[in-house]
């Protein structure tokens, strides 16, 4: 497991390492210490030299030492030259890294969107020959499935999700992690492929281009053919108020913000920070997915909020968030910072997002948050692990500039473990965000401090809980 970060911007995949950052500056305080010993034993020199001593009938001994003090002085003097050349390399080399990563991201997108077109060009023929051939298959499965005894039915089920489970280690793959980020962002270029629409067109119109169709149109598609069934169709919520509590510690640095993501029931988690004689000002944290339903259950933090937000949509999770947000107090003025998890952090970007708060900061965590379009001059940190496939859902970054901070987790496969994306745990977020609040990255240091806020005298905090209540 590594603890390196890497840090970058839209459209790079990594950028300065903390590795290179901390070598550079370790070589600058040598050149810097290096340097006031060199005037120490120049001035010390200059105070005893070869005049003096050979005035002095010196021994032969000290003139030996002060000969040597001037191959010191001569030694130093390169060893500071050195330093500083190796410095300028450690940052040329990173540069050269930053150009090769934006030349690599580029092209990979670019190359994904015309195999994507490709791809949804022939789809109409390739159905035609392997779907009849398909159906029968799927038809004598599922006929052979329906034959068994229910016990068999269950074994056979049981088998097949401890198969999933125990061969689920690509998943955590950085390259396929990437493949999969690709793969989002060429799903509207197969639809141009699928309609014949030519490739130059939807190049200007898509992710490459203008930007007017892409993971958004993508998801609202999946939304709009799966409503159709009954499917994925969004709900009124309902929002209740939980538990409160005062005389908390004010949040510091990113550990701290995501130690108050909620983890149970409830949803929402807003503190109230005040001081007498300044305006109230609030930190609003979002949890995650909660499960993974398609067909509406009371839980608003499911897969139907996933898909409709990333449709562009407002999904019962955003609404939640957003009447929860009126409950507390919070109006179109008042300082608010955003921190969110998974879905959660998709939902606090869209809250961001839509202008209709004063939001001072924005923080997500393992969030398919890339294609919101976060204004620039909101100060936002994203943090993702490249073994972990949720981020990679939501695309890159292509309209918003983010500090992103990505660290792969796993050196090799991940550990044995009870969750199929063991990179995407909470858990394991906690122990990156120590590592990013640890970090001495210039870009991080400066998201961070922009994060953080003046001292105020009382922090109350109230948990919300939000349920569908049907169509």
């Amino acid at each position: 497991m590594s603890d390196d970060l890497a840090v970058g911007g839209p459209g790079t995949t990594s950028v300065f390492t903390t590795a290179l950052v901390e070598e550079s500056r370790r070589l600058n305080r040598a050149e810097g210490q290096l340097n006031a010993l060199r005037r120490e034993v120049a001035s010390l020199d200059r105070v005893i030299g070869n005049g003096i001593l050979a005035a002095a009938d010196a021994p032969r001994s000290a003139l030996l030492a002060e000969t040597a003090i001037d191959d010191g002085i001569r030694a130093l003097a390169q060893a500071i030259d050195d330093c500083a050349v190796l410095a300028r390399g450690v940052v040329s080399a990173a540069d050269g890294y930053e150009a090769a990563e934006r030349f690599a991201d580029r092209l990979g997108q670019t190359l994904s969107a015309q195999l994507g077109y490709l791809v949804g060009s022939i789809a109409p023929i390739l159905l035609a020959i392997l779907l009849p051939g398909a159906a029968v298959f799927g038809a004598a499965w599922f006929a052979a499935f329906a034959a068994l005894p229910q016990p068999s039915r269950a074994a056979v089920l049981s088998n097949l999700k401890r198969w999933f489970h125990e061969n689920s280690a690509a998943l955590s793959d950085p390259g396929f992690v990437q493949a999969v980020r690709l793969t989002v962002m060429s799903a509207d270029d197969a639809a141009w492929g699928v309609v014949r629409v030519p490739r130059e067109l939807g190049s200007l119109f898509g992710d490459e281009g203008l930007g007017v169709f892409g993971v958004d149109t993508s998801a609202g598609m999946v939304a709009g053919l799966a409503a159709g069934v009954g499917l994925l169709r969004e709900t009124p919520v309902r929002v209740r108020t939980g538990a409160t509590a005062t005389g908390l510690s004010n949040a510091e640095g990113i550990r701290d913000r995501v130690e108050r993501i909620p983890t149970q029931s409830e949803q929402v988690r807003i503190d109230r920070y005040s001081t007498p004689g300044l305006p109230d000002r609030f930190e609003v944290y979002i949890a995650g997915t909660a499960e993974l339903s398609v067909a509406g259950d009371s839980e608003p933090w499911d897969m139907t909020s996933n898909v409709t937000a990333m449709s562009g949509a407002e999904a019962g999770s955003y609404r939640a968030v957003k009447e929860a947000m009126r409950m507390a107090g919070i109006h179109s003025n008042s300082p608010v910072t955003l921190t969110g998890y998974s879905q959660g952090g998709l939902i606090a970007a869209q809250v961001a997002a839509s202008g209709d708060y004063a939001v001072d900061g924005l923080l997500t965590v393992g969030a398919p948050a890339g294609q919101v379009s976060v204004p620039h001059d909101i100060p936002y940190l994203a943090i993702e692990h490249s073994n972990d496939l949720v981020p990679a859902l939501g695309g890159t970054f292509a309209s918003s500039n983010p500090v992103i901070v990505r660290r792969q987790l796993f050196d090799g496969p991940p550990p044995t473990s009870e969750f199929i994306l063991p990179a995407h745990q909470l858990s394991n977020y906690l122990d990156t965000a120590r590592l990013v609040d640890a970090s001495h990255n210039g870009a991080i240091g400066d998201a961070v401090a922009r994060l953080n806020h003046p001292h105020y005298d009382t922090v109350t905090s109230t948990a919300y809980r939000a349920e569908r209540t049907g169509g």
